[in-house]
Order: C-alpha cells, then sequence, then structure tokens
C-alpha cells in the first residue's frame, strides 16, 4: 500500500504547439491539504483538470493508492473517488438545491423519482457539512457562497477522498470564507485529501499544510507550509524575489476635478466625496457596503439623485456611453461577464470603446485599429502572440490588462476600478499596481475600490470607507491602517 492517496507522475499537456505542463509530478498524502500555487497560466488548472477527467494527459501516469489508473472523463474519476469544486460553477439554476446536488443519480421508486429519498440524502449531506439549506428551493435564489457551498456538498454525494477546490474563496466575504476555512479543517480531521488551487496566501496559511509552486507548466518546488513565509511562496512562483509589490509613488495630486454630493439610490444613501487630478482614491468597506454601486452611479450604469460636478460643472451620466463622452472609464469588478467579450480578439476587445474613432462613414480602419491594439499591448506588457489572440485564451492578469487598454484607449481622464486584481497572481498584481501609478503620474485621476487592505494602503494616496451604504469616514495616508480601516468598515 503506498503512503500516498494520490501520486501523478511526469505529466504532459499540449495543446497544438503549445505545452501547458512540461513533466510535472505530484503526491498527496490522505488527511492533507496541498496548496496548488503558480501565477496565472502556470498550469495549476489544466493540472487539476486532468485529475478530475475534464482534460486527458499528452503524456504521463496517475496512481491511486499506489495503482495504476486512467481517468478519460469525470464520471471515471468520481468512480475513484475524486471531485471538484470548479471556479466557474457548473448549475442548473432553474433546478432544487436536491436535484442539482443528485443529478443524473436520482433514487427512484416504480420508476418515479423518489423527492423524499432525494431530500433526505441531501438533508444527511448539509449536516455532515454543518450548512443549512431548504432542499425543495431552487438553487438560483442563492448568493454565490452559498452555491459554492451547495457544490461542496454535490462533490461529498460521490463519497470521495480527494476533492479539488478551485479558487474557493475569490468571490467570498470575510465571514463565508471562514466558514469554507472550517469545512476543509473538518473535511481533514475527517480523513479526505484536499488540493486547494488558491492566489491567496492568506487561504494557504489557514489551513495549508504543504504548498506545491507550478512555474510556466513546470515544477517549481515543494514548502511544508510551517516554517515557510510569504517571500518563499512567492520566490517559487515568479521566479525572483519580489523587492517590492508597491512601486514607489511618482503621482503629482493637482486641483480638484471631481466632486459628488449626496449620491443615493437603493443601494447608496447620501455619499459625497471629492476627486483630485493626478490622485488614486481608494474606497475601502466590506462586501455588499455599496462601493460597486457607488463606481456604477457615477459612470452612469445606474440611476441616482444627487449631483456630480466635473471640473465645476454639473454633470449626470444617464449611460456609460455618456459617462465616456465625460472622459469616465470603469473596469468593472468581473471582467469575464462585464468587461470582456472573451470569445473575441485582444485588438476587437481594446477597440470596444472607441469604435466611431476608428471608423471613417462607418467602415472600420484597420490600420488604426491594429496601430491602437499594439500601442496598448506594448504599453500594459500584455503577454501574447499578438492582436488577433483570442481573450479566453489569456491568463487572468492579462485578460485584466485587456480590460485597462480598453478602458485606456478612450483617454478617460477618471479611471474607476473596481477590485482591479481580483484573482491575479502577485507578480501580475506588481505589474498592475506600477500601471495604476504611472497613469496617476500622467494626470488621470482614479478612483480603486479593493477589500485587500494592504492594497488599498499601498497604492492610495487618501482612503474613504462606506459601510451599509453610506459613507462611513475618510482617511489621509497619515491616519490610515488596516485597523482604522476595518473600524470604519464595520460601524458608521
Amino acid at each position: 500500500m503506498s503512503e500516498f492517496i494520490l501520486e501523478m507522475k511526469h505529466i504532459h499537456k499540449s495543446y497544438g504547439g503549445i505545452k501547458a505542463l512540461k513533466d510535472v509530478s505530484l503526491e498527496l498524502k490522505a488527511g492533507e491539504v496541498l496548496c496548488l500555487c503558480g501565477e496565472n497560466g502556470a498550469g495549476k488548472s489544466t493540472l487539476m483538470k486532468i485529475l478530475a477527467g475534464v482534460e486527458t494527459p499528452t503524456e504521463g501516469e496517475i496512481f491511486i493508492d499506489g495503482k495504476p489508473v486512467k481517468i478519460n472523463r469525470p464520471i471515471d474519476a468520481f468512480h475513484m473517488g475524486i471531485s471538484m469544486v470548479h471556479q466557474e460553477l457548473v448549475q442548473i439554476e432553474e433546478m432544487t438545491v436536491a436535484e442539482n446536488i443528485f443529478v443524473g443519480r436520482y433514487k427512484t421508486k416504480a420508476g418515479f423519482v423518489d423527492n423524499k429519498g432525494l431530500r433526505e440524502d441531501t438533508l444527511a449531506l448539509m449536516e455532515q457539512l454543518g450548512i443549512f439549506f431548504e432542499p425543495d428551493t431552487l438553487v438560483r435564489q442563492y448568493t454565490v457562497a452559498s452555491r459554492q457551498l451547495i457544490e461542496i456538498a454535490k462533490a461529498l454525494s460521490y463519497h470521495c477522498s480527494i476533492i479539488i477546490f478551485d479558487e474557493p474563496t475569490a468571490a467570498l466575504t470575510i465571514e463565508e470564507t471562514e466558514k469554507l476555512y472550517k469545512i476543509i479543517r473538518q473535511l481533514k480531521a475527517g480523513g479526505l485529501a484536499v488540493i486547494l488551487i488558491s492566489h491567496r496566501m492568506e487561504d494557504i496559511y489557514a489551513v495549508g499544510d504543504r504548498v506545491e509552486v507550478l512555474k510556466d507548466g513546470e515544477n517549481s518546488g515543494t514548502l511544508q507550509v510551517a516554517g515557510s513565509n510569504v517571500d518563499d511562496i512567492v520566490r517559487l512562483m515568479i521566479g525572483r524575489q519580489m523587492t517590492q509589490q508597491f512601486p514607489k509613488k511618482t503621482n503629482r495630486i493637482g486641483e480638484k476635478i471631481l466632486e459628488v454630493k449626496g449620491l443615493t439610490n437603493s443601494k447608496i444613501t447620501n455619499v459625497s466625496f471629492t476627486l483630485n487630478r493626478g490622485e488614486i482614491l481608494g474606497i475601502g468597506g466590506l462586501v455588499g457596503a455599496g462601493r460597486t454601486e457607488l463606481l456604477r452611479a457615477v459612470f452612469g450604469v445606474d440611476g441616482y439623485q444627487g449631483e456630480i460636478y466635473l471640473k465645476g460643472q454639473k454633470i449626470t451620466n444617464h449611460s456609460p456611453m455618456e459617462g465616456l463622452k465625460k472622459g469616465f472609464a470603469l473596469v468593472p469588478e468581473d471582467r469575464k461577464d462585464q468587461g470582456l467579450i472573451l470569445n473575441q480578439s485582444i485588438l476587437q476587445n481594446i477597440v470596444l470603446s472607441i469604435l466611431k474613432k476608428m471608423s471613417v462613414w462607418g467602415i472600420m480602419n484597420p490600420k488604426k485599429e491594429d496601430s491602437v491594439c499594439k500601442e496598448y499591448i506594448q504599453k500594459l506588457n500584455i503577454r501574447a502572440s499578438g492582436g488577433n489572440m483570442i481573450v479566453r485564451m489569456l491568463s487572468g492578469g492579462n485578460q485584466q490588462k485587456v480590460v485597462l487598454g480598453k478602458c485606456l484607449a478612450s483617454k478617460p481622464e477618471i479611471l474607476l476600478l473596481d477590485e482591479p486584481t481580483r484573482g491575479v497572481d502577485v507578480g501580475a498584481k506588481a505589474e498592475i499596481y506600477k500601471i495604476i501609478n504611472e497613469l496617476a503620474s500622467e494626470g488621470i485621476s482614479i478612483i480603486v475600490v479593493s477589500s485587500e487592505m494592504t492594497e488599498l494602503l499601498g497604492i492610495s494616496d487618501r482612503i474613504i470607507v462606506m459601510h451599509e451604504g453610506h459613507l462611513s469616514g475618510e482617511l489621509s495616508m497619515d491616519e490610515a491602517s488596516e485597523e482604522a480601516i476595518m473600524k470604519m468598515a464595520i460601524s458608521h
């Protein structure tokens, strides 16, 4: 009997001429939480999709309990006790919690679905996890965090011995994240082996036993969580010591460019603030505090009451198109659904906000488009084979740069950034911080919403904090600290 419940040996995976994985090996023990780390595009998700039967390796072997196995389809993985909770939830929204958990495996009585048995099995699973959702309620009525817990229950329903989590905390609040940590510790205590793909160092140090780092599709190194520090992990991820995550400030703050007075709608109440030329204004607060809604109102996505003054002149943005015309640009929180057209090219995405400028009498000018695209690929250091590369083929960090390129192509005076580094690895984060600093130095005024307090403290010139739709307070950088932000975030 092998001491390892899982061994993946010399795994290779190629897509045409692109080698996504090169001779990757991985081992996992029962009752262990293995954290799988690496920059976007390092091969983490590809490796786990191979284990889950979603992809097949070009070369390599997989052993379960010391015995060689073939995993060609997800059903093969399930039969071998392997379940995966994907980052993008795959659920049928118009079906109930119980139906989603046992989809394709319903108990029957006399040829009919045994709803009573289905309900009982669902409740038993939830009791095991220490959670509760009404089994007969439609899945669409629950939040993303709740639906993720339902997906974990589904994974356990296969009586798995290995469970894979792909970026499970990316969309969760602090409280929801703590609940997930508790469940992972519980699974570990029950003897399950857990693989956790995560960019967040907090996840690793909260639940991890060991870290396996991938870089450019290859093994970069393994560390025990106990006795290691963030610098050790980062060094393996990016191949160098990250001497300074946040760039030295070079922006000069000028005159007042924007004044918002008493902004109010169904999500925000009486919010007022100012923004100066070349300033980076951070907005802190917990998820659901109204930060995203504030940016959407200013840009013209959502309606509002109150007043907005641009360079002293009262304006109203009735739509995003009006916002763009007046020199605003928004990088939304959800880049995949709201910021990009994933099946189109980098060029097609970058010129989206300036189609009129790229055309003559309604006919697009390919030379102009190509010139603008090349300018932003170079300026933002977008790693791609060229402007014709399809956006969904890019890593998360490079996708985020394409969203930035699309916004900057409209030559904005005011740039609104909503969680600009969410789901982005540490190397790409440092690049995005450098870009933000350079844009401010060019005189662009920037508002940044971030749930990461270290990020707010590292890039902002001033911070305002929101709580339950209200402005809770303002902090100069001399006054700002994680404690001061959190205090304002939890009380008005």
